[in-house]
């Protein structure tokens, strides 16, 4: 009733067998009608396959004819059963969802069939937009049974042929992750979750179900929250590490799957330069539960201050205004508890920030306990990270924070030289306090980007969070805006050279191949030259050329509305940045986790869009699996049955009888014990 059921396998265990042992054993022995869409095989071939099932001969006899008498009378045996069995076969070759759906749909009301038997998944076509895209299409077309089932409320069994995945492994049985379309993910990959704006590694959210994770709406190039149904573990296995030119970085598997303008690909089949697609912007919480001090604060104390247990709390700073800010922010989040103080030490000006209540063993400093609190004490400054309640504020709260964060370890400066060029980053010691910088900004929907600057004889390694391009320059001075005499120097001098000038980015661009995908198409229907285009653009004609250009947010919009491709239009104002890979490397074996997203089966790992499986709309899993197969004298004729995933009701593995002869499968014979052994 309602079940999608998926009985998966490599070539040759025996998979069509098995589904029309099933089908011919509901239509025989429980008297149902069963409908089968054979992609694969021709109805003649299918017929022969059931009567050689049923009449339990040899299937090469049968189809050269070269049968006994005794075989003869076993295969009139057989033909009348079959001829009264109300088994409904239709073999048409090339099929889409929205055809088999409407099959299925007449065959139920003209034969009221009980069960459908699909022949096999990877076989059929999906309708949806975008059908170049294998991995979306598949997630389709298993969506769609899932559907189907529940609306004419019968099983759909469906086979699924897997790919070489078991192979790789010593034991090769398959495990429902051979299943899934969209790889795995090593264990810290921070998985971002919109509805408190914190990032959590996956392998902590397993087991877990009904929170909300970011997925793209591909029809809309938009990020939506969407529900997780099920986060799990999937093993130890080889991953690479991706690492884009933004700095963003996730560790999967190689059959791991990301989204680029063409459609999903795996990690194995790209390369460095490929752009793939991650959020521009974060959706995260809208109300503040920390106070605009605050969050000013805590920036100045985990930039310059020094919080740790065998120290005074104090602050450094070189800028007059910033010392005074500090102690202004101390007494407005608490009080007459503590009692700051400036002292100028050399070229340096210190704020101390001790307590008015004399200390014990048992009695801290009112700001240690808060910092405790958020995780945040004792850390030296390579070890120092923003805490995750920063990450649970609106967009303007972590503006505060931020601007008072670059008010010490950030540049916002303007160069002067030959020609102007505008510094805006971030930088530390610590390399997760850079990532949480960077995630911060992407909340604000800006764009910064990661790197790492070796310090050669000079100390640790320090991380830049740089922001660079017009745009993005000047959004960061509006929305976070700076602190200090000479940064808000810098601010004005930058804002006067920057605002006047034309934006030509080169970063945050649509890959060129959409003028193939979508330009070229839209320009076919209206039967548009490229000379008219370029001429609708406003550009001198420039022939063939102008398609192998990457465009402009700006200039795709023009487009757009220039040959009347709406998915360009979109594309122009998705929430997607198409950030170039700049390495891939093999990182060694982890062990890797996996998340199933409803509706839109993709998430935010790492900061990157990552698809999932097809496995999530199944309510029964099946592996057929033949030891013989690999080894011929491994336990002959036996084929396993492993139930990997049943919705309702047990897992484990069943051993049946397996005649290649018959392409049947039987059960196992049990001997009783002879009296008085047991």
């Amino acid at each position: 009733d309602s079940d999608l059921i998926i009985v998966a396998g490599r070539p040759s265990m025996g998979k069509t067998s098995f589904a029309l042992n099933v089908g011919l054993y509901a239509a025989l022995e429980r008297k149902k009608s069963i409908a089968i869409f054979s992609l694969e095989m021709s109805k003649e071939q299918l017929t022969e396959r059931l009567l050689t099932e049923q009449a339990q001969i040899d299937a090469q006899r049968l189809h050269r004819g070269l049968l006994s008498e005794a075989e003869f009378d076993r295969v009139s045996n057989a033909l009348g059963p079959l001829g009264e069995a109300s088994i409904y076969i239709d073999d048409t070759p090339v099929m889409d969802e929205l055809t088999l759906q409407l099959k299925a749909r007449q065959a139920k009301m003209r034969h009221g069939i009980d069960m459908i038997i699909v022949d096999y998944l990877q076989l059929m076509h999906g309708r949806s937009r975008g059908d170049d895209n294998r991995v979306q299409e598949v997630s389709s077309i298993s969506r769609a049974l899932k559907g189907l089932a529940r609306e004419l409320r019968i099983p759909v069994l469906a086979i699924s042929q897997l790919s070489r995945a078991p192979e790789q492994r010593p034991d090769k049985r398959p495990i429902l992750s051979d299943l899934r379309e969209s790889g795995c993910l090593a264990g810290d990959t921070p998985i971002y979750l919109p509805d408190s704006g914190t990032y959590v590694p996956i392998r902590e959210l397993v087991g877990k179900s009904g929170f909300r994770v970011l997925a793209l709406d591909e029809k809309w190039w938009r990020m939506d929250a969407k529900t997780v149904t099920r986060a799990f573990a999937t093993g130890t296995k080889p991953v690479f590490k991706l690492t884009t030119k933004l700095g963003r970085r996730i560790r999967a598997t190689g059959n791991h799957k990301f989204r680029t303008i063409e459609g999903w690909k795996r990690l194995d089949e790209l390369k460095p330069e490929d752009r793939i697609a991650v959020p521009r912007v974060l959706q995260g919480p809208e109300t503040d539960t920390m106070t605009r001090a605050e969050l000013g604060l805590l920036g100045h104390l985990i930039g310059d201050g020094c919080t740790l247990p065998t120290h005074a709390i104090q602050y450094t700073t070189k800028d007059p205004i910033l010392a005074e800010t500090v102690v202004t922010l101390a007494k407005d989040v608490f009080g007459d508890t503590v009692r700051p103080r400036i002292n100028p030490e050399r070229s340096w000006i210190q704020v101390y920030l001790p307590p008015t209540q004399h200390l014990t063993h048992r009695v801290h400093n009112p700001i240690r306990v808060w910092l405790e609190g958020l995780g945040a004490f004792g850390l030296r400054s390579y070890e120092k990270r923003v805490p995750s309640k920063v990450f649970s504020q609106s967009a303007c709260g972590i503006a505060v924070f931020l601007r008072h964060l670059w008010s010490t370890d950030g540049c916002v400066h303007l160069s002067h030289g030959v020609s102007h060029y505008a510094n805006v980053y971030y930088a530390s010691s610590s390399e997760a306090l850079a990532q949480d910088v960077q995630s911060l900004l992407l909340r604000l929907g800006i764009n910064a980007r990661l790197s790492r600057h070796a310090q050669v004889g000079k100390g640790r390694d320090q991380y830049h969070v740089t922001v660079s391009g017009g745009n993005e320059i000047l959004a960061f001075l509006e929305i976070v805006g700076v602190l200090g005499e000479k940064k808000t120097l810098h601010k004005a001098a930058i804002v006067e050279y920057l605002g006047p000038k034309q934006s030509n980015t080169n970063r945050d661009v649509i890959p060129a191949d959409v003028w193939q995908l979508h330009a070229r198409p839209a320009m076919e229907v209206s039967a548009m030259s490229t000379r008219a285009m370029q001429a609708g653009l406003g550009s001198r004609y420039r022939g063939t050329s102008i398609y192998e250009q990457n465009l402009s947010r700006e200039r795709a919009k023009r487009l757009a509305a220039v040959v009347g491709s709406d998915e360009l239009e979109l594309l122009s104002m998705s929430d997607v940045y198409w950030d170039r890979i700049q390495d891939i490397a093999p990182d060694g074996e982890q062990e890797v986790f996996d998340l199933t997203v409803e509706d839109l089966h993709n998430f935010i790992a790492g900061n990157v869009i990552a698809h999932n499986s097809i496995e999530q709309d199944s309510d029964l899993v099946m592996f057929l699996f033949r030891p013989e197969y690999y080894k011929s004298d491994e336990r002959p004729g036996i084929a396993e049955v492993i139930v990997s995933k049943h919705r309702n009701g047990p897992t484990g593995m069943i051993e049946l009888k397996f005649r290649r002869d018959h392409t049947r499968f039987y059960n196992l014979e049990t001997r009783r014990p002879e009296p008085g052994t047991e």
